[in-house]
């Protein structure tokens, strides 16, 4: 039975800014006891003929004999190998390939794309390839890439992969190999990044300058005047012109997340998190919704906040790193929250303030229908901690028999195909004073739900058709509230928008309205 001999990791390299394709690299293999260079041959060159080539390179007297625990330095050229390829693992977004010629290829999981494959990702795009050695290269948003050399050695498991960014950030995932180190590269217009270790970022927004950003493990950066820097875990450095790359920098810490909503009925959600005061601007992605949603976002905010408008109730992942003034991202954090915002409520004509009545039958005009019904529910305080009434409506035009005199609260809710009602109204209040009481001034009013924003501004249009063209009407004010007698009579469609500090924009479903 044959012993699978034990490679140590110690990988000599020629000029690292030598053309791609060259190879006059060498791997140091320690000798075993019962290994002799025939065995050796046998296992992991292509060729028997390289063994007197072998014996005269380390000077060895026997081919036969070696000593257990020397070193043989065999250069990767003799090694087997074979030219490897590339497989998407994932990808979300606008996503391009073009072959060494220029020719459009598709975009498919079941595709193997070669050496001279370029790889263009725009906003909000990612694109995940997997290599042959289980490496994994993640293209983000706004990023261009070309696989410049791959090859794969079958009876280690090794790889060597040469990749050229030229602009954009990627993340490298690179699997340890302990029989021969896998051999991973990135080029940029402006330096190398090697990899000694298994996991790191690289980043070129311009011709001029390139940042690295170990996470686990170690790199080696070499900049165009092929002086090297050692970066470590939770290090980077910037190279840029022709000088050396800096020395080691630490990372950002990851920032805190815990300020964020574990769920919203609001769409966009108002994603805040706590601010890092070295933090210059925040790289973020946002996936969903579900464990196995899209990427939505990946984009660079200059504030630890993010309003998405999102497409759908579920759960959504947000993660973020921040980037310091040197240009440097650190470590990620991520957090979970749930949108429960669709459908949303319902416009309310209702009134401005305390309604006051006098019986306790209450006339209500609901937007509802049979092909929109409406959920009502009516309780005693304004939290709705106990409910009195919860009343499925088909019809928008109903008297509701409030149980006693004294102040209730009423609201709605749209239900949903499976008949789940979507966030409600805002609590509208109702004071049943008695028959013989003198009652206040109830002013009618169409009403909006209030947003929490900072600043929040209201607009409400009127047009005669969805499409929202021809504004009938269009008037913007600081509460969700619109009286009776300034609005033009007749049917509408409604749109109300909100907009708040920091560029908060919203837009409520429109909806068919009968003012009268």
């Amino acid at each position: 039975m044959r012993l699978i001999p034990a490679l140590s990791l110690f990988l000599v390299s020629s000029s690292l800014f030598a053309a791609p394709g060259s190879d006059s690299a060498t791997w140091e293999y320690q000798v075993k006891p019962g290994d002799s260079l025939w065995s050796f041959a046998d296992q992991h060159l292509s060729s028997p003929a390289y063994v007197p080539r072998l014996q005269s390179l380390n000077h060895i007297a026997d081919p036969y004999r070696l000593t257990p625990g020397s070193r043989i330095k065999v250069p990767y050229p003799w090694v087997r190998q074979h030219p490897s390829s590339a497989q998407i693992e994932e990808f979300s977004g606008e996503v391009s390939a073009h072959d060494a010629k220029g020719k459009p290829l598709p975009i498919n999981k079941d595709m193997r794309y070669p050496k001279g494959v370029q790889f263009q990702t725009g906003n909000d795009a990612m694109l995940k390839l997997r290599f042959e050695d289980g490496s994994t290269l993640l293209l983000n948003a706004n990023s261009s890439a070309q696989l410049q050399n791959e090859i794969y050695y079958p009876s280690t498991g090794s790889a060597k992969t040469e990749i050229k960014l030229d602009k954009g950030n990627a993340g490298s995932s690179v699997i340890p190999n302990i029989l021969m180190p896998n051999r991973y590269q990135i080029r940029t217009p402006s330096a190398v990044t090697t990899v000694r270790g298994t996991e790191f970022r690289v980043n070129t927004e311009s011709v001029s300058a390139t940042m690295t950003e170990v996470l686990r493990g170690k790199v080696s950066v070499s900049g165009k005047s092929k002086a090297q820097v050692d970066v470590p875990a939770g290090f980077g450095t910037l190279a840029s012109g022709s000088g050396k790359p800096s020395a080691p920098e630490a990372l950002p810490a990851a920032p805190d997340l815990g300020p964020l909503p574990a769920s919203s009925s609001f769409n966009p959600p108002l994603l805040k998190w706590a601010a890092d005061q070295q933090a210059v601007a925040y790289r973020i992605k946002l996936r969903g919704p579900g464990e196995h949603g899209h990427l939505l976002a990946e984009r660079t905010v200059a504030a630890p906040q993010l309003f998405p408008a999102l497409p759908a109730n579920g759960e959504y992942l947000l993660s973020a790193r921040a980037r310091n003034q040197h240009g440097l991202e650190g470590y990620d954090s991520s957090k979970t929250f749930t949108l429960a915002a669709f459908p949303p409520p319902p416009l309310l004509f209702g009134t401005a303030g305390v309604q006051e009545i006098r019986t306790q039958s209450l006339p209500l005009k609901l937007l509802a229908s049979p092909q929109q019904p409406v959920q009502l529910q009516l309780s005693r305080s304004s939290d709705f901690a106990s409910i009195s009434q919860s009343l499925t409506l088909q019809d928008g035009d109903i008297t509701l028999q409030l149980p006693d005199k004294g102040q209730w609260f009423w609201r709605v809710a749209r239900l949903d195909e499976q008949g789940q009602p979507g966030p409600y109204s805002d609590a509208q209040q109702v004071l049943v004073k008695g028959l013989f009481s003198s009652i206040g001034n109830n002013t009618p009013a169409l009403l909006g739900r209030r947003y929490p924003v900072s600043g929040a501004r209201y607009t409400l249009k009127l047009a005669d058709n969805p499409a929202m063209q021809n504004i009938s009407y269009h008037d913007t004010r600081p509460q969700p509230a619109w009286l009776l007698d300034t609005l033009p009579r007749g049917q509408y469609f409604a749109q109300l928008e909100i907009n708040g500090d920091d560029g908060y924009h919203a837009v409520e479903a429109i909806e068919k309205i009968n003012i009268q």
